[in-house]
């Protein structure tokens, strides 16, 4: 029952089948799970009952070969201020515009919130009744594969090699309280095979395959081979 709660919070990527089967719309475009409703996606896009076709069989885009892209929902990047200050951010690309070569990535972990342009985050606050026309407004931060960093490249969906967590309990060391003991993590030396099921920026949940068990951990627990499929770079100047 643990584990199936923790599953059912976690945000496992989406297909067309799963879409529909609770209910979203899949925009083919994007291959992405939303509202089914032509306000999110246009009705010739849209497989759902407010598309055109409520049949993944119509979902070409998505039964065609992928090459693995680089910079994709789920992976972890790091991206330069917009103010130009001194420091980096680092966070989860939510959405994946291919086509475009755009991205947006999570402002925090544990939230759904994205990065905004610093336009939009020095504007004056809007006034109570003007609050959910704003909404629909906001500047969001669009970044360019340039503007970004991938630091591990790990996603949902993907079979990697992970370490599994023992707890043990320590004693503290507050010797006026012999009595209390801390749980600590302690990392396997083996690994087992395991489906990435989210990430986040300081741990990875995954399912190991060989007893479905779901857990979360650090990030170090998981071997990350992501950097062996790492494009070449692109030339920053033209040969003569």
């Amino acid at each position: 029952p643990v584990a199936k709660d923790l599953l059912d919070s976690l945000e496992v990527q989406d297909t067309c089948e799963t879409c529909l089967a609770k209910g979203g719309g899949w925009c083919v475009p994007e291959q992405r799970c939303g509202e089914d409703d032509v306000a999110h996606c246009d009705a010739e896009n849209l497989i759902g009952l407010a598309g055109f076709t409520d049949s993944c069989a119509a979902d070409e885009e998505g039964r065609k070969p992928k090459a693995r892209a680089w910079i994709d929902k789920g992976v972890l990047v790091q991206y330069v201020f917009e103010n130009g200050t001194c420091c980096l951010g680092a966070g989860i690309v939510s959405r994946a515009y291919h086509v475009l070569e755009e991205y947006t990535v999570l402002l925090r972990d544990g939230s759904k919130e994205e990065v905004k342009t610093e336009r939009w985050n020095r504007r004056k606050p809007a006034k109570k009744k003007d609050e959910n026309s704003e909404y629909h407004n906001i500047e969001f931060r669009y970044f360019t594969p340039q503007q970004l960093t991938v630091l591990s490249g790990i996603r949902p969906g993907d079979i990697v090699q992970a370490h599994f967590a023992v707890k043990q309990k320590k004693k503290r060391s507050d010797t006026s309280r012999p009595d209390l003991e801390d749980e600590v993590l302690i990392k396997s030396k083996s690994t087992e095979e395991a489906l990435v099921l989210n990430t986040t920026v300081s741990t990875i949940a995954v399912n190991f395959t060989s007893d479905h068990i779901v857990s979360i951990l650090p990030r170090d627990y998981v071997e990350d081979t992501t950097n062996l499929s790492r494009p070449p770079a692109k030339p920053t100047h033209e040969e003569l």
